[in-house]
């Protein structure tokens, strides 16, 4: 496996997301506390006129929004990356426990 996508404070566990890029085309990464994350949301990239943005093969471009207490974030990880980040950090916390 490549990078660690998992921090841990304390108990509290913090997984890595990527952020949807900005208008210039910068994309920083966010680091999320897991137990605060009350759902998620994918929706499509829409162009001025509101029409849906597609690739090349015409699929629509998504994105997903981690919904928490008080804030919306918008990262380009899908919903099943995301929670897989999630189970792993919960084996790591549980072996780090015992």
């Amino acid at each position: 496996m490549g990078t660690q996508n998992i921090l841990t404070k304390s108990n509290y566990m913090y997984i890595t997301l990527s952020l949807t890029p900005d208008k210039d085309g910068f994309q920083g990464q966010v680091a999320l506390n897991a137990n605060r994350i009350n759902g998620f949301r994918e929706n499509c990239y829409h162009d001025i006129g509101g029409n849906v943005e597609k690739d090349l093969a015409g699929y629509p471009q998504t994105y997903t929004e981690v919904l928490m207490k008080g804030a919306i974030v918008s990262v380009t990880d899908t919903i099943p990356s995301i929670l897989e980040k999630i189970r792993e950090g919960k084996l790591v916390d549980d072996r780090n426990r015992s």
